[in-house]
């Protein structure tokens, strides 16, 4: 019986003392908590929090500024075009792409509808290929990093191009452009027709052939997809076909 009360009188003893430091726990912290608000009020009527926000602000403007602008660019590039832009159109891109990083600025579509003219190749179809190949972004890195930008050129596959037409950057859009442009020209007249110079472009020549032609396959989704939206742009800017 005596050990019976030993052990209850200790089990006392000890909720006391859990209950003592679980009361000691809370006063502290309510201290704490108290200090802090009174921290605040201080820094508060002081105007330190104030200085503090503006030293923030301040601080994220500066890393804003440090940073490059990736659109610099488009500055790179005379917009010295006399009369070759007669007929241009201005392309307002859909703004699914704007949501996605396209940007396709005025000056960029005013050269490629020039080099277009000068090539003789249909600016709705390289427009419609930007669109399709990189949703006129004109950084966009796809294939592993093997195609870049606008038109998504493989350059290890145009070093030749590149130098005839003094291209020394293919991240530069003008640039990406010109070799595209002059690529898809030359496809067209090779094989004659759009449609099959838009599936040498997309699977490369011998792709195309093993891929596609030995097959009897001429139309798919690619192709055809690009041409159709070509049309639908055709339209959009009022502009009469001459094929």
């Amino acid at each position: 019986m005596m050990s019976v009360l030993v052990v209850v009188m200790t089990a006392c003893v000890i909720d006391r003392v859990m209950l003592f430091g679980s009361i000691r726990q809370q006063d502290a912290q309510k201290e704490f908590f108290a200090g802090m608000t009174v921290a605040e009020r201080q820094r508060e009527e002081s105007g330190q929090n104030a200085m503090l926000e503006s030293v923030r602000a301040y601080t994220e403007t500066q890393g804003q500024q440090d940073e490059p602008d990736k659109y610099a660019v488009f500055d790179t590039m005379s917009a010295d075009w006399g009369g070759e832009n007669d007929g241009f159109v201005y392309h307002a891109i859909p703004e699914e792409f704007e949501d996605t990083g396209g940007y396709f600025p005025e000056k960029m579509q005013c050269y490629t509808y020039i080099l277009c003219k000068q090539y003789g190749v249909d600016y709705s179809i390289v427009v419609a290929l930007i669109e399709r190949e990189s949703g006129y972004v004109f950084d966009k890195v796809g294939d592993d990093g093997n195609s870049i930008g606008y038109m998504q050129i493989y350059e290890s596959a145009h070093t030749d191009r590149m130098e005839r037409l003094n291209c020394t950057n293919i991240k530069n859009p003008y640039q990406n452009v010109m070799v595209g442009i002059d690529f898809l020209a030359e496809l067209i007249e090779k094989y004659g027709t759009v449609q099959d110079a838009l599936a040498a472009y997309n699977y490369g020549e011998r792709g195309a052939r093993e891929h596609l032609w030995n097959k009897g396959i001429y139309v798919y989704s690619y192709n055809e997809g690009i041409m159709n939206r070509a049309r639908e742009l055709e339209e959009e800017w009022n502009i009469e076909r001459t094929d």
